[in-house]
C-alpha cells in the first residue's frame, strides 16, 4: 500500500517531490545559473547601502564598542566576552563573537569607515542567495529548478530583508543564515551518499552557525524535516544526523555556559523594548503575541510601510478572543494543519509552512517573552520558509511543471502567466527595496522617516531627539541654527516622555536639551524625574544635572551633583571647572580657585575655566590677578568676547576708564548688537563727563 501511494503523489503535478535522481548527477556549473540571476539581482537592489553611514545599532557593536575598536588584537577577548561586552556591562545572556571578530579585522584594516562593512554585508547576502538556491534544489530534487527559481529570487528582492543588509550589525543574522543553510547543504548531502566528511562539515557550520546567533539553535527542528523529505531514509540514518547536532548545540551551550555563565542573562526585560510586558492578563500577552505574528505575515506579503522600530506604544496590546488576534490565529492553525496534512507527500509548501513556524518560534513571544515586541530582522530567516511556500505557489498557478537541467526560459516562455505574476512583484518589491535601504543612509534620514510610520514608538521619538540634540545642537556653533536644533529635539523628547513617563534616558536628555536652550527650571523638572527612574552611573549625567541646578541658582544641589561625578571620573575637568563656577557664584572663592586650578591642571588648554578663574577673583576685588586669568583665556580663544568685557569691567572698577573703554569697544566691533557692552560704554563715557557719547551707546542698548 505505501509503495502504490508514493506512486501516485508524483502525480500532483505542482507537488514537488524528491526526484530519483541525487543533485550530483547533473551538471550543477550549469544549475547555478538560476541562483546566479538571483545573487546578481540582489547585488543590484542593495548596491545603494555602500555609501551609507553607520546607522542605529551599529554604534553598540563597532563605532563606540570598546572592545572592537582595538582591532585583531580583540579577538582573544572577543571570543570571551557577551556580544556587546565593549559598549555596555548590562548582562543580555547573547553570545556572538563571530560578527564581532569580523568588524574589529575590519576596523583594524578600514577605522571609522562603514563603506567595508556595507560591501561585506552585501556580498554575504548575495551569497547566501546562491546557497539558498543549492539548498532548495537539493532538497527537493533535480526537477525543482523553477521551485528554487522562485522561492530564492523572492527571498533576493524581498525588502523585509533591508533592514539586515542595510544595518552592518544585523551581520549576525547574515552568518547565522548563511551558515546554516550549508549546514543542511552538507546533512543532505550526507544523507544522500553516506559520507562522514559532508556530515562533518554540516556539524562544523552548524557550530560557526551557532557562533553567529543564537537562534541557529531553532535548525534542530529542521533537521529531522529535511529527512523525512528525503525518500528511504530509515530511522537510524534519521538518528545519526540528529545525533551529531544536538551534541553540537550541547557543545555551544557548554562553551556560552563557561564564558556568560548563564543561558539567558540576568538583566531585566524592559517594558520600552517589549509592550507585552505591559500586558495584564497572560490572555492579553497570548492574544497580542499571535496579533504581531499576524503583522509579521502582512509584511510578508505587503513589505510596507517598513520600521527599524515597533517597540512600546506602537502596538497596542488586544485580548486573545479580538479580531486583530484571532484572524492571526485562524491562520497559524490552519496553515499548520494544512502543512501537517501534505507531510506525507512531501509538499514544499508544507515544508515551507513549517520551516517559518519553527524558526520563528523562538522569537514569537509566544512560547517565552523576548527583549522586544517585534522586528523585521526577525523574519530574515523565517522568510526562507516563506518564500519556498510562495514560490510553490507561484509555480503553482503560473502551470509550470518539474524542469530538467538549468534553462528556466522555456518554460517561462511556454507558460507565460508565470512572467505576468513575476514582473509585478520583482518591480514591486525591488522598487520598494531599493526605496527603504535609500532611508537607511545615516541616523537622522532613518529616525525622520520611521517617526512618521511609527509615531507611537517611544524609542523612536528619543532616538530622533537625542540625534538632533548630540549630533547636531551640541556641535552647531551659530546659536540660531542651534537652538532651532535644540527646538526640535525637545518636542520629540516630549513626545517621547509623554508616551512612556518612565524612560529615564528621555528625560535625561530633555534636560539637556532644556539646559542648552537656556531653561534651567525645566531641565531641573527633567533631570530629577530622569533619576527618580534610575541610577545613573555616567559621569556626564551628574554633571549636566549639577550646572542646571546652577543655572537656577541651587548651589548646593549643584556642588553636589559635580561631587558625585568627580568620585565617578576623578580627571573629569569639566566637573571642577563648573564645580569652581558655583564655589564662585556661592561667594566661597577659596574652594572655587581650588577646583579651577584642578580644572586647569587636567585641562591646560581650557579658556572657560580661566574666565571662571577670573570671575572669581574680580568678585573678591582682585582685579590684576582677574586680567591676567581674562587675558589667558583670550590667548587661548581669541574669540572670547565675555573674557574681553570682564577685562574691560576689572579696568572700569579699577577706575582705568580709557582700558575701560578700548575693551568695550573690541566687544561691540565683534558684536555690535552685544546689550552689556554698549551699556557698559555708555556709562563709561558719561563717568569721564562725554554726556551725549554716553547716552547713544545706551540708547542703542535700549532699541536692541
Amino acid at each position: 500500500m505505501q509503495k502504490s501511494r508514493k506512486k501516485k503523489a508524483p502525480k500532483e503535478s505542482h507537488t514537488v517531490t524528491v526526484a530519483s535522481a541525487t543533485p550530483d548527477s547533473v551538471n550543477h556549473g550549469f544549475v547555478l545559473s538560476p541562483a546566479i540571476i538571483c545573487a546578481v539581482l540582489s547585488l543590484v537592489l542593495f548596491i545603494n547601502t555602500t555609501g551609507h553611514d553607520f546607522t542605529v545599532d551599529d554604534a553598540t557593536v563597532i563605532s563606540r564598542n570598546d572592545i572592537t575598536k582595538k582591532g585583531v588584537s580583540a579577538l582573544p577577548e572577543i571570543f570571551t566576552s557577551s556580544y556587546r561586552a565593549g559598549f555596555w556591562d548590562r548582562d543580555e545572556g547573547m553570545y556572538r563573537p563571530l560578527s564581532i571578530a569580523m568588524f574589529a579585522i575590519e576596523y583594524q584594516i578600514w577605522p571609522e569607515n562603514p563603506i567595508p562593512g556595507h560591501l561585506i554585508n552585501i556580498l554575504l547576502f548575495a551569497i547566501t542567495v546562491m546557497i539558498l538556491f543549492r539548498f532548495i534544489f537539493t532538497l527537493f530534487g533535480t526537477n525543482s529548478v523553477m521551485l528554487a527559481f522562485f522561492s530564492t529570487l523572492l527571498f533576493a528582492i524581498h525588502p523585509i530583508h533591508t533592514e539586515v543588509v542595510a544595518n552592518i550589525k544585523s551581520r549576525d543574522e547574515i552568518l547565522c543564515l548563511l551558515f546554516g543553510l550549508l549546514s543542511l547543504v552538507y546533512l543532505i548531502n550526507y544523507i544522500d551518499h553516506k559520507k562522514r566528511t559532508a556530515l562533518i562539515i554540516s556539524a562544523s557550520t552548524f557550530f560557526i552557525c551557532f557562533l553567529s546567533k543564537e537562534s541557529a539553535v531553532t535548525l534542530l527542528g529542521i533537521v529531522p524535516l529535511i529527512v523525512w523529505y528525503k525518500d528511504g531514509v530509515k530511522f537510524k540514518d534519521q538518528l545519526i544526523p540528529l545525533t551529531v547536532f544536538i551534541f553540537i548545540t550541547a557543545v555551544y551551550i557548554g562553551l556560552r555556559l563557561s564564558i556568560l555563565g548563564s543561558l539567558t542573562g540576568s538583566a531585566e526585560h524592559q517594558l520600552i523594548n517589549n509592550s507585552l510586558l505591559g500586558a495584564t492578563s497572560f490572555g492579553q500577552q497570548l492574544g497580542s503575541a499571535f496579533m504581531v505574528i499576524g503583522k509579521y505575515l502582512y509584511l510578508l506579503f505587503i513589505p510596507f510601510p517598513l520600521s527599524f522600530d515597533y517597540s512600546y506604544d506602537q502596538i497596542k496590546l488586544v485580548d486573545l478572543f479580538s479580531t486583530p488576534s484571532l484572524i492571526p490565529m485562524i491562520i497559524v492553525v490552519a496553515a499548520l494543519a494544512w502543512a501537517f496534512c501534505n507531510l506525507y507527500s512531501r509538499n514544499a509548501a508544507a515544508f515551507g509552512i513549517l520551516f517559518f513556524a519553527i524558526t520563528l518560534s523562538l522569537v514569537s513571544n509566544l512560547i517565552f517573552l523576548i527583549e522586544s515586541t517585534m522586528a523585521e530582522r526577525f523574519l530574515y530567516i523565517p522568510s526562507v520558509g516563506f518564500c519556498i511556500a510562495a514560490g510553490w505557489g507561484i509555480q503553482k498557478l503560473s502551470g509550470i511543471g518539474t524542469v530538467k537541467g538549468n534553462n528556466i526560459w522555456p518554460s517561462l516562455k511556454a507558460k507565460p502567466l508565470s512572467i505576468l505574476i513575476l514582473a509585478p512583484i520583482v518591480i514591486g518589491y525591488g522598487t520598494l527595496t531599493i526605496n527603504r535601504n535609500s532611508y537607511w543612509k545615516d541616523n537622522i534620514t532613518l529616525l525622520e522617516k520611521d517617526v512618521r510610520t511609527c509615531p507611537n514608538s517611544a524609542r523612536i521619538r528619543y532616538a530622533y531627539g537625542s540625534a538632533l540634540l548630540i549630533e547636531f545642537a551640541l556641535k552647531e556653533n551659530d546659536i540660531s541654527k542651534k537652538n532651532l536644533y535644540l527646538d526640535k529635539s525637545i518636542v520629540q523628547l516630549e513626545k517621547g516622555v509623554s508616551i512612556l513617563s518612565t524612560y529615564s534616558e528621555a528625560w535625561y536628555h530633555l534636560g539637556l536639551a532644556y539646559k542648552e536652550r537656556g531653561n534651567g527650571d525645566k531641565a531641573v523638572s527633567a533631570f530629577e524625574t530622569a533619576r527618580s527612574q534610575k541610577t545613573f552611573d555616567k559621569a556626564d549625567f551628574y554633571v549636566s544635572s549639577g550646572i542646571a541646578y546652577g543655572m537656577v541658582k541651587k548651589y548646593n544641589s549643584a556642588i553636589s551633583d559635580l561631587n558625585i561625578a568627580i568620585s565617578m571620573e576623578p580627571e573629569n575637568a569639566e566637573a571642577y571647572n563648573n564645580l569652581g563656577l558655583y564655589y564662585s557664584e556661592k561667594g566661597v572663592a577659596d574652594s572655587a580657585l581650588t577646583s579651577l586650578e584642578i580644572a586647569i591642571k587636567l585641562k591646560p588648554q581650557f579658556p572657560q575655566a580661566w574666565y571662571n578663574k577670573g570671575n572669581t577673583y574680580a568678585a573678591v576685588n582682585s582685579f590684576d590677578k582677574a586680567i591676567q586669568a581674562y587675558q589667558t583665556a583670550l590667548e587661548q580663544d581669541p574669540g572670547y568676547t565675555d573674557a574681553t568685557l570682564n577685562m574691560g569691567n576689572c579696568y572700569a572698577a579699577m577706575q582705568n576708564y580709557s582700558q575701560a573703554i578700548r575693551y568695550f569697544e573690541i566687544v561691540v566691533e565683534k558684536e555690535p548688537y552685544n546689550k552689556k557692552a554698549l551699556i557698559n560704554l555708555g556709562i563709561t563715557y558719561k563717568i569721564l563727563g562725554d554726556e551725549s557719547k554716553g547716552q547713544e551707546y545706551i540708547d542703542r542698548a535700549q532699541s536692541l
